[in-house]
């Protein structure tokens, strides 16, 4: 278990921002994490790949990014930046520093102008992994009709975030009092938040060409909504008053009111989704569902778009088939250990029953953080394990307002759902593919990252998520005959659809530039002139999160 630290803060957003400041710097911890902002758009932009292409496409942005950010945080409200800028101060750090609370949304919005300038292409090399997952359930999925709101959040900080788990309790001088779930070294109020009146909100990353540097960024909105927002209707008018600066998705859940909403969002408007009819949960991950919304939607990849479906319909599944038992008397709706397990699944979303190591499931490399709010009961569950953290230990965290000071938990309230990939047969190999996603993440040198991949699958040699990876890394070092052999076995164990039509592509390509290089070695042993295939397999990606290799 990582340790978990509860603060308590007390007074304006102002000193707020500077009691979590001085209390995190007297612990420590928390070092990592503001260079980690900094960076993260280089972990963000271009995942997967590692041609020399991404590095000059990434510094051509990197102006773009900063005068971005600039004037992100100059739209800011005043209280709010101040708030940010007393926290970091309080650090010891620089005050400008502030503005890369805002760096989610800068790099979505970096995407987003690629797509408007009709570099859709560009975009796709660009665009981050999927990220987050969430779900709300109440009435007929509920194990007792009160509602519990769930979520992943994933982002590539393995290693980093997950380490100092952090629940922060705020009473402030006006509004109402609010707490939010984040890292050591982030003042973040409005990714992972809810609020005394029972409101929880959670923020998923969406791509769209309608973005802007001048409106609201996303933890400000969700910040607002914990702050001011006693209903639903009042979490739409605080999203909708002023335009947003990129493109999201607010899922807000009402414990009083039995119900919950994702409130979709870019800079040119803004709309509701609701549950389908007659349903009494709301599964949202990472594309628009309203239609207008989805006009100018950017999909960077099929293997995004699968991904993102494939973890809703995973999810729907899964709260289709408990609201059904309930309804025909004969079971039971899912409770706070159900709920964690679910964000635990590895079940595949194109292939019911069946489990994978990475892909379209819910548990990634890149969950750092899992919650499950039960507001009715005030209290908080938080995963305070490695990534990914659905799989435990868990901690249950009573909501406490008006004290102030720091408490450092170290004891799990409960080990969390047993599963194999954690703590089972399979638990090695995926030791090891975590260790591989930790090293890409951080762009470690490329021979260790396939050295760890190799081990998950000397561990686990008929696992096709790791054989798809270790021929993915194969083959952009050009070794053909190696991808040849990965992508076959992957193809043999594989139930995806969609997987399988990717191997047989990627394998297809893999024989015939063998081929090439078979005949330019034995043409060159004859002429003295070498004729290799092209150098196009140094441009290709491997997406750890996606299960996807992908095209220069």
């Amino acid at each position: 278990m990582n340790p978990l630290t509860i603060f308590g803060l007390v007074g304006d957003e102002v000193a707020m921002g500077r009691q979590h400041g001085e209390l995190t710097r007297e612990l420590g911890g928390w070092q990592d994490t503001l260079p980690f902002y900094a960076g993260l758009p280089a972990r963000l932009l271009g995942a997967g790949r590692r041609d020399r292409g991404r590095g000059v496409l990434i510094s051509a942005l990197n102006r773009l990014l900063g005068a971005g950010l600039t004037r992100l945080d100059a739209a800011r409200p005043a209280l709010l930046r101040d708030r940010t800028e007393a926290f970091i101060t309080a650090l010891g750090r620089p005050a400008e520093e502030r503005r890369n609370l805002l760096v989610l949304d800068a790099a979505q919005n970096a995407v987003g102008l690629l797509g408007r300038w009709g570099l859709a292409h560009d975009a796709g090399r660009l665009a981050q992994p999927g990220a987050c997952s969430t779900f709300a359930i109440w009435g007929e999925a509920s194990e007792d009709g009160r509602l519990l709101h769930a979520r992943n959040f994933d982002l590539p900080g393995i290693g980093i975030w997950e380490r100092a788990p952090t629940v922060v309790f705020c009473a402030p001088a006006h509004g109402l009092r609010y707490g939010f779930v984040a890292t050591r070294g982030a003042d973040v109020p409005g990714v992972t938040a809810f609020n005394e009146a029972g409101i929880t909100v959670t923020a998923h990353t969406r791509f769209h060409r309608e973005v802007s540097f001048d409106g609201a960024g996303v933890v400000d909105l969700g910040h607002r909504i914990a702050r001011e927002a006693r209903t639903l209707t009042e979490a739409v008018a605080i999203a909708s008053e002023r335009r947003s600066a990129s493109t999201w998705a607010l899922i807000v859940s009402s414990a009083r009111e039995h119900a919950a909403i994702s409130i979709e969002l870019h800079a040119g408007r803004s709309a509701v989704a609701l549950p389908r009819p007659n349903e009494s949960f709301l599964a949202v991950t990472n594309r628009y569902r309203v239609p207008v919304m989805q006009r100018g939607e950017i999909a960077p990849s099929e293997a995004w778009v699968r991904y993102s479906d494939g973890r809703e319909a995973a999810m729907r599944r899964r709260l289709e088939a408990i609201a059904e038992t309930r309804q025909d008397r004969n079971g039971q709706g899912l409770g706070v250990a159900d709920a964690m397990a679910l964000l635990g699944s590895h079940e595949a979303g194109d292939v019911p029953g069946w489990e994978r190591a990475t892909g379209d499931c819910l548990a990634q490399s890149i969950s750092i953080q899992s919650v499950v709010v039960d507001a009715s009961r005030q209290v908080v569950w938080v995963g305070t394990g490695s990534a990914p953290t659905s799989a435990g230990p868990w901690v249950a965290v009573p909501w406490r307002w008006g004290e102030r000071g720091a408490e450092v938990i170290e004891t799990p309230t409960v080990l969390g759902p047993e599963g194999s990939w954690s703590r089972g047969p399979r638990s090695v190999g995926f030791a090891h593919f975590m260790e591989a996603a930790r090293l890409e993440s951080v762009r470690a040198d490329e021979a260790a990252v396939e050295a760890a991949i190799e081990a998950a699958v000397r561990a686990a040699p008929d696992d096709p998520s790791y054989r798809h990876l270790a021929g993915g890394i194969a083959l952009r070092s050009g070794r053909f005959g190696d991808a040849t052999v990965h992508l076959e076995a992957a193809l043999e164990a594989e139930r995806s659809r969609f997987r399988r039509d990717q191997l047989e592509g990627w394998g297809r390509l893999a024989r015939r530039w063998a081929g090439k290089r078979a005949g330019a070695r034995m043409a060159s042993a004859r002429s003295g002139a070498a004729d290799l295939p092209p150098r196009r397999h140094r441009e290709l990606g491997v997406d750890f999160q996606l299960l996807a290799i992908m095209p220069p």
